[in-house]
């Protein structure tokens, strides 16, 4: 008897690890969607920081508004990889081709 309940244990074990594999593949690519979207918005949110960066360096020291330039909030892992992929790197050969 004890064998027996031991075998139905071990059985069902394995069933909900397959099943927990199912739903943890399904999750992984929603993850993924989930990632994609975040990274797509930071990316945009990076190109609108860059804009107004410029804009304001664009303006007189007299007339630029107090601690402009200074952000008070950490960055999100998200604004640090769009920032990452938006820099311009002076070691690029390819830089001067491109027109950065």
């Amino acid at each position: 008897m004890h064998r027996d309940k031991m075998m139905k244990e071990k059985k069902k074990k394995k069933k909900s690890k397959k099943n927990k594999k199912r739903c943890s593949d399904s999750s992984d690519s929603e993850d993924e969607e989930k990632k994609k979207e975040k990274l797509k918005k930071a990316l945009e949110a990076e190109d609108k920081r860059v804009k107004h960066v410029d804009a304001i360096m664009q303006l007189d020291e007299r007339k630029r508004p107090y601690n402009s330039l200074m952000e008070v909030k950490a960055p999100t892992e998200e604004e640090m990889e769009a920032f990452r992929m938006k820099r311009c790197r002076a070691d690029d050969p390819m830089a001067p081709f491109l027109g950065q």
